[in-house]
């Protein structure tokens, strides 16, 4: 089927108190990967295009495999550009069939990053596509923080709902303790920050940084009110670990078909695993 907007699948989760996927795609095999766990589970899927990918492989590459492949498929999917960071990039994500864009001024200072993101939700709103904005500050595997220095990047509840108010924004992703990449400790979820923000916020909201957390926090953060739950840096193990034993299964050949698909199948049972804990499965 074509391509959905986020606006048709989120604010849906969040009534009904599950998560959609975003996974992030580097590959076509990823992409049909996830598809494919979709499609055997009957959920919805949203598949995000990132920095990382885009140096890669080009932003209309990238969209181009998820595009030509959600119109083989009867599981709706949405199209996500993820962390642009100026307004030529979310133009640009527009124009190559990004349903669903994200916004990233968390680096700004507050007032500055409700200036720019209220400008581009006017731009995405013209354009028909659903603008994802973050506010406080997600920490990553490569920041050393103090607790006092992790606390201060937390969302509070009264800024998250002064920052819907004055942007315009179409889902919100709030810091609540969650945290980009894997390495270290499980991150553990601020769920009583979370539940205070979704009392202050009606909009869908996204939990960033997925990769790592348990199944408990990833289901107490969906009835919370988390709507989409972004999955990148475990899917990227998956593949590589998946194509490396492919490689060490199958031995020296000049056919990288098998070793491929043994990483797409290490991408698809991740997905399906993540599905099942967002509650997702059977939405479609």
């Amino acid at each position: 089927m074509p391509l959905v907007s986020g606006d048709e699948l989120l604010p849906r989760a969040r009534r009904g108190g599950y998560a959609v996927g975003a996974f992030s795609i580097h590959t076509p095999e990823m992409v049909d990967a996830v598809f494919l766990a979709g499609e055997a589970l009957r959920a919805p899927v949203i598949l995000q295009v990132g920095r990382r990918a885009v140096r890669h492989s080009g932003l209309e590459a990238c969209c181009g495999w998820v595009r030509a492949r959600a119109a083989a498929s009867p599981v709706p999917a949405c199209l996500h550009l993820d962390h642009a960071q100026s307004l030529e990039a979310i133009v640009q994500g527009i124009r190559a069939g990004c349903t669903s864009v994200m916004y990233d001024g968390s680096e700004l200072p507050f007032a500055d990053n409700i200036r720019e993101t209220a400008a581009i939700a006017r731009v995405c709103r013209a354009a028909g596509v659903p603008l994802e904005a973050e506010v406080g500050r997600v920490a990553g595997v490569e920041d050393d923080l103090s607790v006092q220095e992790a606390e201060a990047r937390l969302a509070g509840p009264a800024d998250c709902a002064r920052f819907v108010a004055e942007t315009g924004c179409d889902a919100l992703a709030p810091a609540v303790g969650n945290v980009h990449g894997l390495g270290g400790e499980t991150p553990r979820l601020r769920l009583d920050l979370l539940r205070a923000v979704a009392a202050a916020v009606a909009l869908p909201l996204v939990l960033h940084g997925g990769s790592g957390l348990d199944a408990g926090q990833m289901a107490a953060a969906a009835a919370a009110g988390i709507a989409k739950i972004n999955i990148d840096t475990e899917l990227r193990r998956a593949f590589v670990g998946g194509l490396g034993a492919g490689l060490a299964a199958f031995g020296p050949q000049d056919d990288p078909a098998p070793a491929l698909a043994a990483g797409a199948l290490a991408v698809r049972q991740q997905v399906e695993a993540r599905i099942r804990d967002f509650g997702s499965a059977g939405k479609a």
